[in-house]
């Protein structure tokens, strides 16, 4: 059965909501321009940011999350910049609580808004492939957004979006991303790190994860349709 697409949001608090997201769209552009990263690369980040002090690591989630919703920031520096100036563990931690962030507010933004609102920021043509993907595999949704987030990095903030809009439950989404972003955090705040040196046994764990992460998502996979076989058979059992 395919996942429904939510009711249309309610218009009574839509002049709040659009408030709302006027002043986080001119606090994002006051960060961007406070930190001069009009034209972004990891190391004028990584300078902007240490600059910044105490408040370094919120830049760089908040900066995250706007890149997520509305900034046509590319992601990769920003984890990057987290990596050298924070090194691998700090600065993963910072870029996954900021991907996660961003993801939730765009999947709060679809779920608020709807799909015209979404339209704004992501295709028509994507958004509608997402819809296809995830909204006829029920069963296995969790699977379906945890694999996207794992192989299709690029489509990160399309299936925030897309997720928005069908009938996924908020915590089964939050935790497929939080699980499925690791290896992209991992590698990018690694690369980052990488410039100021990092132990030897790290990069071994960082090119063995890829290749855990695969088996382990292969053998829930496995899981998952074992439990729907019993399940689908009962029926005609009985």
């Amino acid at each position: 059965m395919a996942l429904a697409e939510p009711p249309p949001p309610s218009g009574v608090d839509t002049p709040k909501r659009a408030a709302l997201i006027v002043l986080a769209g001119m606090a994002v552009a006051a960060l961007v321009v406070s930190l001069d990263l009009t034209s972004l690369d990891a190391e004028t980040v990584a300078a902007r940011v240490r600059a910044s002090g105490a408040l370094g690591p919120l830049a760089l989630i908040a900066l995250l999350v706007a890149q997520a919703a509305v900034a046509p920031l590319p992601s990769p520096p920003l984890l990057m910049a987290a990596g050298f100036v924070y090194g691998p563990w700090v600065g993963f931690g910072i870029g996954w609580l900021g991907l996660l962030l961003g993801a939730s507010v765009c999947f709060g933004l679809a779920r608020a808004f709807g799909r015209p609102f979404a339209e704004r920021f992501v295709r028509a043509q994507r958004l509608a492939a997402i819809d296809e993907y995830v909204g006829t595999r029920s069963g296995t949704t969790f699977l379906t957004v945890l694999s996207l987030r794992v192989f299709m990095p690029p489509l990160f903030d399309a299936v925030s979006y897309g997720c928005g809009l069908v009938r996924l439950p908020f915590h089964w989404f939050v935790l497929a991303t939080a699980l499925g972003e690791l290896p992209k955090v991992g590698s990018f705040t690694y690369v980052g790190a990488a410039v100021g040196g990092v132990p030897g046994w790290l990069t071994t764990w960082i090119l063995l994860a890829p290749v855990a992460g695969l088996v382990v998502l292969r053998l829930a996979r496995r899981a998952a349709r074992a439990r729907r076989s019993p399940a689908a058979s009962s029926p005609a059992a009985s």
